[in-house]
């Protein structure tokens, strides 16, 4: 079990070089069991980028990634693969990130057959059927390809697959923002119902703010490529520090049309007075 009083994940000093630009550029943060760390910024702050050199999918230039006190950045290849087990993503488009010629039951099966190839057949299709099940779907829907689900049904195949090796720590990579707006409360609820019962640690990448702030117990903002503002959620939104942080927030529309003309006359006026 991981200790609660130290961070499941450590990331210190992380950089991404591609050429001359800095994608990543000396980002450190720590993410704690059980916790969601929300990371937000606009398209091009390194955000996914980040999240890949977290998971290794991307070797950092420079560095420190920990998880679970061990070194990531420094991991050979057999033993990364190893490492996979403890850390999966959710990747942003439901349909494309799914094999088009698989099954469900072949795409969630598949990392058990790679990390646990001792499974019989019997063993695989029951922990299938139960991962299925634990997302939402039915246990007999596992022969049906990818095309025959809706868009939210094949992000919940998605994570089912990230899940079914029981990671400690799991990214979302956009994983809502490809959805229509009513199944996206659907998938982020589904989210949370794991993670309090599978004591996951969540990093949750997203442009809506409103679902970072429904979902996260902190939020990471990040503005080319550094981390600008971190904090826990009702502070930083009640009080955002940074200037980019403020921008971010006031970009977001008010539901109330009177209340955001008023925002938008105040914010015209403002640098006259």
């Amino acid at each position: 079990m991981p200790d609660p009083n130290r961070p499941l994940l450590a990331v210190k000093d992380l950089e991404v070089r591609f050429g001359r630009l800095r994608a990543v550029d000396g980002v450190s943060f720590d993410a704690f069991a059980g916790e969601t760390l929300g990371i937000v910024g606009e398209s091009g702050s390194g955000k996914s980028t980040l999240a890949r050199a977290v998971l290794q999918l991307i070797r950092p230039t420079a560095g420190s990634v920990r998880l679970l006190g061990e070194e990531l950045t420094t991991l050979d290849r057999r033993s990364l693969r190893a490492r996979r087990r403890d850390m999966q993503i959710v990747l942003q488009d439901p349909l494309g990130s799914l094999n088009p010629r698989m099954t469900a039951h072949e795409i969630i099966a598949e990392p058990l057959r790679t990390h646990t190839p001792e499974l019989s057949a019997n063993e695989l299709a029951a922990r299938v059927a139960a991962s299925l099940e634990r997302v939402g779907l039915l246990g007999r829907q596992a022969n049906r390809y990818p095309h025959e689900f809706s868009g939210g049904q094949c992000q919940r195949i998605g994570i089912a697959r990230a899940l079914i090796l029981e990671p400690k720590l799991l990214v979302c990579d956009e994983p809502v923002s490809a959805l229509d707006v009513s199944i996206r409360a659907q998938i982020v609820n589904l989210l949370m119902d794991l993670q309090r019962d599978l004591g996951l640690t969540l990093l949750f990448i997203a442009h809506d703010l409103a679902v970072v702030r429904h979902i996260s117990h902190r939020v990471m903002v990040m503005h080319r490529g550094r981390v600008v503002e971190l904090a826990d959620r009702e502070t930083l939104y009640a009080a955002p520090q940074h200037p980019y942080t403020r921008a971010l927030l006031d970009a977001v529309p008010i539901p109330d049309p009177a209340v955001q003309r008023a925002r938008c006359s105040a914010t015209i006026v403002a640098p006259d007075q």
